[in-house]
Parts: structure tokens; C-alpha cells; sequence
């Protein structure tokens, strides 16, 4: 990642709803920004993190921790990249585990 760009913005002090803190990530080490990962409610865990594999810029991976609890209850799959989520799996009666998949062919 270039020294110009910062990996980490705080945006709790310009928009009280807005993200705490949100991490751009190069999960795959060729030097373009692919996921951010979100600090909504300012405790220091990641709350939601978004990727976008193929850089069209439609993310095509979710993970969302709903209720604040410190653990992921939604995981959502662009699996063929048409903009819709194809597989989710969600934590239906918040134990940490994810309970319920779904998938659409498309």
C-alpha cells in the first residue's frame, strides 16, 4: 500500500451515524485496496467487513456482526459476481454459530 494513502480513516468525528473506524485492506498483497472492514460502534472490533475480489467495484463478499456482540452473524457470497448475494449463512439464534444457508443459483 502507498505511504499517501492511509490505511485507517476515523469518521465518528465528521458524522455521528457514520463508522466509527474503517480499515481499507489489501487482502491479497498486490497492492490495491480489495475489502474494508468497518468499527461501527467504536469499540474496537470489526463490525462489517466488504470485499470486492475482482475490483469492478461491486463487493462480492459481507460480513456483518448485526448485534454488536463482537461475533460475525451474517456472511453474504456474490459467488458468479452479478451483484446479487448467492450464498448467505446467518446466526439465527445468536450463539455465535452460523445456523441457516441459503443459496441462489441466480
Amino acid at each position: 500500500m502507498s505511504e499517501s494513502v492511509p490505511s485507517q480513516y476515523d469518521l465518528g468525528k465528521m458524522d455521528p451515524d457514520a463508522p466509527q473506524v474503517v480499515r481499507a485492506l489489501d487482502t491479497d498483497g498486490d497492492g490495491k485496496i480489495d475489502a474494508l472492514a468497518y468499527d461501527r460502534d467504536g469499540d474496537g472490533l470489526v463490525d462489517k467487513i466488504v470485499m470486492d475480489r475482482d475490483g469492478d467495484g461491486v463487493p462480492d463478499h459481507i460480513a456483518l456482526d448485526r448485534d454488536f456482540d463482537g461475533q460475525i452473524d451474517f456472511v453474504g457470497i456474490d459467488h458468479n459476481q452479478d451483484g446479487d448475494i448467492d450464498v448467505a449463512a446467518t446466526d439465527t439464534d445468536g450463539d455465535g454459530d452460523l445456523d441457516t444457508v441459503r443459496y441462489s443459483a441466480g
